[in-house]
């Protein structure tokens, strides 16, 4: 049985607490750091009294990246080809109620017939030079070695995958008083800090994958549009004030309990006008949640603030969240490995984004900063403070979306093997594991985009990310402190002494879009490692990617 650490592993991370603050057009209002790439919904069919929409994309990504590891001897290159085919429909009566599904086939699938006869995942056949067909087999990272509570002894490996992921499923009711919609759901629309929709190919550099989704009730409607006559009621999703109500339900365990349901409640309220002075496009967003489960006495809050706007050629967004509160359920786990006593831990965490770009026909000057909280003291007594951007909020091509999540990756597995032997009642270290996910940095990330002729951008970006904290793996610290103080104690992912620099990263990018259906991407960045990815010996290397990807999209 699946415990609430599923969900709250997500600490000393961030939560994905974001609320759906657009009832129509998930794309209406396009972040300055996203690509407007899809611009609105798909286009509506209609038959009699009923509406049909529909959308297609397959992609095949091609990625390669020397070394993997920039501080080991081992595990150097990575190459892979892999698959997705997204499918989504929906169908509505009068477009008043509609349903809506989304999924996901062949997600992250190599190409080709994989794996391990004797021990699995099985290919279709015995020999290789005599495979005829393919298996459904995906790159994950796994027990390669002999010792499974050795960090080192993980690398990457193979998974089994699903054939099929549904990835949503909702209805929506338009009343006369706003909308209603239950389901499985973006936990946000668009790409936010907390959380993103996955939906698109809105970033500027790599892609999305799942996006962030929530089992949730919302309804959402225009309060102020009920003082006024009828006859100058504004019922358009693009413009005046919309107030959002929403209750989730992140996690079930036992349906005869209900003190281990992880619970949320969220209010959101935003505003959006075309055109208010000199500023157009307009969005001003901000939401406030609430998470508990009684288990583990978790009570958390969150608190974000959004805004967008264009003033003439410039594209200007910025967010800002904090998430605040006390759980017990990381001391309790982590008090397997320190034997420290078990205490209510503050939630202290936060995180921001800002952009400014300027757009001409020919060309973006674009200069973007992150900021995500960091976490330099495991010990129970301290509070949890790191920040982590969602998965699909792309900070750059390689550091942290492949080096830093393959030695978090190594690390989180050998923890979560640990804890399992020792009986722990959940597994935070699998939280380690920063997904491929922006964290504990300060970055600056100016970047320029020349369009030659229709169809054609090139685009280049230099990512400078320091560390918010210095950079410590939690599990290992923890397993090495010799006494009452840890800070002699504390080392990175690597076994090295903790850093303040992540690395100076060189991102490039090469898109052709034809007919508008059509979409190849190649993609480079080069790495210089900074301090906090050195290992023992102070040893950290270059690394380079290369990523080159075909996208068929209707």
């Amino acid at each position: 049985m699946r415990t609430p650490a599923a969900l709250l592993a997500s600490l000393p991370s961030a939560l994905a607490l974001s609320l759906v603050l657009c009832t129509g057009d998930a794309h209406a209002q396009t972040e300055a750091w996203s690509d407007p790439d899809p611009k609105g919904q798909g286009t509506r069919y209609a038959l009699d009294k009923f509406g049909f929409r529909a959308g297609a994309e397959y992609r095949a990504n091609l990625l390669y990246v020397n070394p993997i590891a920039v501080n080991s001897e081992s595990n150097r290159r990575v190459s892979w080809i892999e698959h997705r085919l997204r499918l989504d429909i929906g169908v509505d009566y009068l477009d008043k109620v509609r349903l809506y599904a989304s999924a996901d086939m062949l997600d992250g699938v190599l190409w080709g017939d994989n794996g391990t006869l004797a021990s699995g995942p099985k290919p279709n056949f015995g020999t290789n030079i005599n495979a005829r067909s393919p298996n459904v087999t995906t790159p994950c990272v796994g027990l390669r070695g002999t010792d499974p509570l050795n960090a080192d002894d993980y690398g990457y490996t193979l998974c089994s995958q699903e054939q099929i992921r549904f990835r949503k499923a909702y209805g929506d009711v338009v009343l006369p008083i706003g909308l209603l919609r239950v389901g499985r759901q973006s936990a946000n629309n668009g790409t936010g800090i907390q959380a993103a929709d996955g939906d698109g190919r809105t970033n500027r550099f790599g892609f999305s994958r799942q996006g962030n989704l929530v089992d949730r009730v919302l309804f959402a409607t225009k309060p102020l549009e009920a003082f006024k006559p009828k006859e100058e009621r504004d019922t358009s999703e693009n413009r005046g004030v919309i107030l959002a109500l929403a209750y989730d339900r992140w996690v079930t365990d036992s349906v005869q309990l209900f003190a281990d349901d992880v619970q949320q409640v969220d209010v959101a309220v935003r505003f959006l006008a075309p055109k208010l002075g000199p500023a157009r496009d307009l969005f001003v967003g901000g939401y406030y949640v609430h998470r508990w489960d009684d288990a583990n006495s978790s009570s958390i809050n969150s608190f974000g603030l959004k805004a967008t706007s264009r003033f003439g050629d410039f594209h200007v967004t910025a967010e800002a969240a904090m998430n605040v509160g006390s759980t017990r359920e990381i001391a309790q786990a982590n008090s397997y490995i320190s034997n420290d006593p078990v205490v209510d831990q503050r939630i202290l965490q936060g995180g921001a984004r800002a952009v400014v770009r300027y757009d001409r026909p020919l060309y973006t000057a674009y200069l973007e900063f992150d900021y995500a909280s960091g976490d330099a003291d495991p010990n129970n007594r301290t509070p949890l403070t790191q920040f982590v951007f969602a998965e699909d909020a792309n900070v750059g091509l390689l550091l942290f979306e492949h080096v830093v999540a393959f030695q978090t990756a190594r690390v989180a597995a050998a923890g979560t093997e640990l804890l399992n032997r020792l009986g722990a009642p959940s597994f935070p270290s699998d939280s380690v594991y920063n997904r491929g996910a922006f964290t504990n940095a300060l970055a600056l990330f100016p970047q320029f985009d020349i369009r030659p002729v229709r169809g054609l951008t090139l685009r280049g970006g230099v990512l400078f990310a320091f560390a918010a904290e210095p950079v410590v793996d939690p599990v290992n610290s923890l397993l090495a402190r010799d006494g009452l103080t840890i800070e002699d104690d504390l080392v990175n992912f690597a076994g090295g002494k903790p850093g303040q620099y992540w690395g100076t990263e060189l991102d490039g990018r090469i898109s052709y879009r034809y007919l508008d259906h059509f979409l190849f991407d190649l993609e480079g960045a080069v790495l210089f490692p900074g301090d906090a990815l050195r290992n023992e010996d102070g040893y950290a290397v270059r690394s380079v990617l290369v990523q080159g990807r075909t996208t068929f999209f209707f």
